[in-house]
């Protein structure tokens, strides 16, 4: 019997480590908040701007879609589908693309396993901006999302290699 060997490039170990480090981070802040704070809790984190609160999400970004859990279990895993195929098929040489791929890819796995399990996402980062003003409760999984994004947004408009993320590869 031989053994089948898989070789795996440097970048997509980046972009594999990246994921599964950006899952269980978002995943065990998530259980260490929800294990250990009452639905009504909150911990001032810095007095008028953070804290940490437990919030169940049935709905996605603002509050929207409330109650549709099941079609946004389907949404969530096309997204997943999205992220991967603009991966595979994008520049990937370097590490700006394995990290950002990798950190919006583990933000979506990290609400979708929300979304089977618990049947909503589970939101605890509490942001108030003054003035009255709060942005909504997040979580870990949205913040690598946002970040992954912001670094595809800053590495295609602001850097010497302007756009080449988004370059799609070339068949040989």
């Amino acid at each position: 019997r031989k053994l089948i060997k898989f070789k795996v490039s440097k970048n997509a170990t980046l972009f594999l480590v990246v994921t599964f480090c950006g899952v269980f981070l978002d995943l065990i802040t998530k259980w260490i908040v929800f294990a250990n704070f009452k639905d009504t809790e909150r911990l001032v984190i810095i007095k008028g701007f953070l804290w940490i609160v437990c919030s169940k999400n049935e709905g996605i970004v603002f509050g929207l879609a409330q109650g549709r859990n099941n079609i946004l279990i389907f949404f969530c895993i096309a997204a997943i589908g999205a992220i991967l195929w603009f991966y595979r098929n994008f520049d990937r040489s370097g590490l700006s693309p394995n990290i950002a791929f990798g950190m919006i890819l583990s933000g979506a796995i990290g609400n979708l396993w929300d979304r089977i399990f618990h049947h909503h996402v589970r939101d605890f980062i509490d942001v108030h901006l003054g003035m009255g003003y709060h942005w909504p409760t997040f979580n870990i999984a949205d913040s690598l999302i946002c970040a992954g994004v912001g670094l595809i947004f800053y590495e295609t408009l602001f850097t010497k290699n302007r756009g080449s993320m988004l370059t799609r590869k070339t068949a040989l």
